[in-house]
């Protein structure tokens, strides 16, 4: 896909200087994907650290469940 963007001129001159001679489109699309890996992360952190709390406020699990048998171990 074609995509049109713009960014500072001094975003773009380093960003050229530092990839070399690899297309400069390969090089926004490589960095795009980096930092969507970032934000879903960051999104699947939070929400965990979320779910985790919630259990901790009201646990789900059936009491009978909550002790462990060690026998055996």
């Amino acid at each position: 896909m074609r995509v049109t963007i713009s960014m500072p001129d001094e975003i773009y001159f380093e960003a050229k200087e530092i990839m070399g001679s690899r297309p400069f489109s390969d090089f926004v699309s490589e960095a795009i994907q980096t930092r969507l890996w970032d934000l879903k992360r960051e999104r699947l952190a939070h929400e965990m650290e979320e779910g985790y709390r919630a259990e901790a406020e009201d646990p789900s699990l059936d009491a009978d469940w909550s002790r462990v048998e060690t026998d055996g171990l």
